[in-house]
């Protein structure tokens, strides 16, 4: 099967979009697929984290030319199950190639005003470039580093909820075990990893994300 290509984008700068894109790489490495991330962020934070660490089945490469990005994804896609790339902004040609390029789009959101009134710039950024797409990008927010038993999150997903933006039905707290991930590398542990879980169990119920490894895939033993 062709890969998957996921790209995150963002309005809003420090949405926790690079440590999203790290742990799904993560996540669906150690599920046995082939992984890569295309870090088309000048930061380079998803190089820094897979030097830190050496992560099963996940390659990463550094590019910032706008002009080739298109070419390079699809030169990738027979080797690889999933793309992920790492986007600095959705309001630049790298970000608008990503969305063009893309199966699937994640918004992270944190619960400030800020973050949501940027995740929806977003999602109708993502919505408006791909509708005339002959398979358009499924395009999901992630309420991602929030506090669940706070009023600012309740109002932020209802906010969300009340603009008809397709959310996923999951959360991941605002958690120190991510935050260590920088440095450290590889995955979080504790309440970040279960919070983790919870995450990509939901993407895999919502069919967002492949489901098992290849080798189950394959009718074999896992």
């Amino acid at each position: 099967m062709m890969a998957q290509v996921i790209s995150t984008i963002q309005s809003k700068g420090g949405a926790c979009k690079s440590t999203m894109i790290q742990c799904i790489a993560a996540m669906l490495g150690k599920d046995g697929h082939n992984v890569i991330i295309v870090d088309t962020d000048k930061q380079a934070s998803c190089i820094a984290w897979a030097k830190a660490q050496d992560v099963e089945n996940v390659d990463t490469l550094p590019y910032l030319d706008e002009d080739t990005i298109l070419d390079v994804i699809e030169g990738l896609k027979d080797r690889y199950d999933v793309i992920l790339i790492d986007t600095a902004g959705f309001d630049s040609r790298m970000a608008s190639y990503a969305i063009q390029a893309s199966d699937l789009i994640l918004i992270p959101s944190g619960g400030s005003k800020d973050n949501v009134l940027g995740a929806a710039r977003s999602w109708k950024h993502a919505i408006d470039s791909t509708k005339n797409h002959k398979s358009p990008p499924k395009v999901r927010l992630v309420l991602w580093g929030v506090k669940r038993n706070s009023k600012v999150f309740e109002h932020a997903k209802q906010t969300i909820e009340a603009a008809n933006i397709p959310i996923v039905n999951t959360h991941v707290g605002n958690l120190v075990g991510f935050e260590s991930m920088s440095w450290n590398g590889g995955l979080p542990d504790r309440t970040a990893k279960i919070a983790l879980n919870d995450f990509m169990r939901q993407l895999k119920l919502d069919n967002l994300i492949p489901c098992m490894n290849r080798e189950v895939e394959n009718g074999q033993a896992a």
